[in-house]
């Protein structure tokens, strides 16, 4: 039994497709980069978000971090229709497969390649959640403050109220 098994692991390595399997080092790369990027643009703009930029600025600045967003999107679908591939030439469950699968029928440097890929990915990920996590917390605080600047503007148009001339409100009840 544990030969049959053997044979059938070395058929597969022996007929693996390179080319779907190089196809899948590259967009791991474009996908580092990509990662590397919105990295730094995050990094960008938490100084931006310290700065007190303008409404306009903040939209500028999101509609660049869509297009990075959007090129990930684009290069984690080529990865996954890759590996969606593979899964078929290796005859395994398409949903299922991950890099570790593929890597166990790799018998060459691009094991390596492929592992030190994946960690890259993973550590820029972390980077990018922290990052994320800071500059959502900057955003809650800039809402704050604008929702109370908003209450103090709507109580002091607020028509029931009436004012002295000392500026304190006209409490109705003395009337």
């Amino acid at each position: 039994m544990f030969e049959q098994n053997m044979s059938i692991a070395g058929y597969l390595e022996d007929n693996f497709d390179e080319g779907l399997l190089s196809s899948l080092i590259e967009v791991l790369k474009k996908e580092c980069s990509v990662y590397v990027e919105l990295k730094q643009f995050l990094m960008e703009e938490n100084h931006l978000l310290n700065s007190s930029p303008s409404v306009a600025k903040i939209n500028d600045n999101n509609i660049l971090k869509e297009n990075i967003i959007l090129k990930s999107r684009i290069l984690e679908e080529v990865r996954v229709n890759i590996l969606r591939k593979i899964a078929r030439q290796l005859d395994t469950d398409e949903g299922k497969i991950k890099l570790e699968d593929v890597m166990k029928y790799v018998k060459n440097e691009k094991t390596n390649i492929i592992e030190q890929l994946k960690k890259e990915l993973m550590t820029v990920a972390m980077d990018i959640t922290l990052l994320n996590n800071n500059n959502h917390y900057i955003l809650d605080i800039y809402n704050n403050n604008l929702n109370s600047s908003l209450e103090i503007l709507s109580s002091l148009v607020d028509k029931s109220a009436i004012y002295l001339n000392t500026g304190k409100l006209n409490d109705f009840s003395e009337n």
